[in-house]
């Protein structure tokens, strides 16, 4: 495939893991991410494509597009339009794989026809001028596709926004095919950690494992993270079959990771809060304090999830719009 291409720690996770979850890797990850597959990129048929479609705009100002659209504030008329087309776009960025599963199945609880594995996809065949072969986006622009692709192929790489875990009271259980009574985290945002000011594990990992990357790089900016990203080794990213089927495999992984990032314990379930909608209690479960060695490995998994994104990123739209010989 062508390629032009603790203490510390344990701090920042209290002041950081208190932003709103949803938005995997953060506006800095995406942004960095988006910034390393500019840079691949660079003087590609791809590049010329991106321009096409974006104008000034830069795939790491892209990326953050799909949450941007997701607020009340500072819409403009397209992503008024994309959101009256699209009511239920938020659970595109997402899927609810139990960690336990070996991989992605359409059939498994979690799943749905909409959700990010299947919105790449759909992004893909809108960039390749085939919107009626898709069923999860209508009235999307090949602009607003490829800003979603970007954003969603940034997110399938956070592990909690592809596997979750369901559990019977405080033990972890695999729902599929399992008979007894189970709640679902919600990709850790039910699991919360820190005493009387609760943290969840689902913004950990969007947020303060991006800053703690940041932190041992000695960077200010997603541009200078993407830089130290893009000067390392990188870790094995490529990707072998057709293209409309290689965020299957990349989910796989996430959820492979997903398990790991599951390794806590679980102290209690807390039935105190309750669904507004439904008036039904909301459950959340209490976990132990994540330990300097988590904290370690999660930073060092978060910045090669970041970093495979990058070059995946890039590898799509280059596969998408291949230079000419």
């Amino acid at each position: 495939m062508p390629m032009k291409i603790v203490r510390f720690l344990l701090a920042s996770l209290f002041t950081c893991a208190a932003a709103p979850a949803a938005l995997a890797w953060g506006e800095e990850g995406h942004r960095a991410i988006g910034a390393m597959a500019d840079q691949l990129l660079t003087g590609t048929s791809a590049a010329r494509h991106v321009h096409e479609l974006l104008g000034e705009e830069t795939l790491s100002t892209a990326s953050v597009w799909a949450d941007a659209v997701k607020g009340q504030m500072d819409q403009t008329e397209e992503m008024l339009q994309f959101k009256a087309a699209n009511p239920s776009h938020a659970v595109s960025h997402y899927t609810d794989i139990p960690f336990e599963e070996a991989k992605y199945r359409d059939d498994s609880i979690g799943a749905t026809n909409v959700d990010v594995v299947h919105a790449i996809p759909a992004c893909l065949l809108i960039l390749q001028g085939k919107p009626e072969a898709q069923k999860v986006f209508k009235d999307v622009t090949p602009r607003v596709a490829l800003r979603l692709l970007a954003h969603y192929i940034e997110d399938l790489h956070q592990p909690l926004h592809v596997g979750a875990g369901y559990l019977d009271k405080t033990n972890f259980v695999d729902p599929n095919g399992y008979t007894g009574h189970y709640g679902d985290d919600q990709g850790g945002n039910r699991l919360s950690y820190g005493g009387a000011t609760r943290f969840q594990l689902h913004s950990y990992w969007d947020t303060t494992v991006v800053r703690a990357v940041m932190k041992q790089a000695q960077v200010e900016t997603p541009r200078q993270l993407a830089a130290y990203l893009l000067a390392k080794p990188a870790p094995a990213w490529q990707t072998s079959g057709p293209l409309l089927e290689w965020d299957r495999a990349w989910a796989n992984e996430s959820i492979a990771l997903s398990a790991k990032v599951h390794d806590v314990v679980v102290t209690e379930e807390d039935d105190s809060q309750q669904d507004f909608r439904t008036g039904k209690p909301r459950p959340q479960w209490h976990i132990k304090e994540l330990s300097p060695e988590y904290v370690a490995w999660s930073t060092k998994a978060a910045e090669d999830q970041m970093t495979k994104a990058g070059y995946r990123l890039a590898a799509t739209l280059e596969a998408l719009w291949p230079d000419t010989k």
